[in-house]
């Protein structure tokens, strides 16, 4: 008798690195997480570092199916404490977050703990001719 292998489905969740973002996306994720998703929350390294400050160094172990990641704002640093300012704060993410995303997800995807439904998905595209790799997207 086969055995039946379960695949998590993978969130990434990124929300725009400003007040009032972050807190909801990090609801959803959980909320995703409780109902078997593996997650992937992106926040800028900015952020992160305050996460991390706010709730402590251990507050982000624990979870093996939820991992956080980062990307650079862009922008030059700044004080811990301080906030941001909006108007630099989105021109520099609208410039330069585009690309490091796009490595963390290649990343992402090419990882050993990926799911592994996406790594079959690729594994298979890669071996399909064109002609049906196209059918299959």
């Amino acid at each position: 008798m086969g055995s039946v292998v379960v695949h998590k489905p993978h969130a990434v969740c990124v929300p725009f690195p400003t007040q009032g973002h972050v807190s909801p996306m990090m609801q959803l994720a959980k909320i995703l997480h409780s109902r078997g998703f593996h997650i992937t929350f992106v926040n800028t390294e900015f952020n992160h570092r305050r996460l991390l400050r706010s709730k402590g160094p251990d507050a982000l172990k624990g979870l093996n199916d939820f991992r956080f990641d980062t990307i650079p704002d862009g922008l030059p640093p700044s004080d811990h404490d301080a906030t941001q300012h909006i108007p630099s704060l989105c021109d520099s993410t609208r410039k330069n977050c585009l690309a490091p995303f796009r490595d963390l997800l290649t990343k992402l995807n090419s990882s050993s703990d990926a799911p592994q439904q996406r790594r079959d998905r690729q594994k298979r595209l890669q071996l399909e001719p064109r002609g049906e790799r196209e059918m299959v997207q």
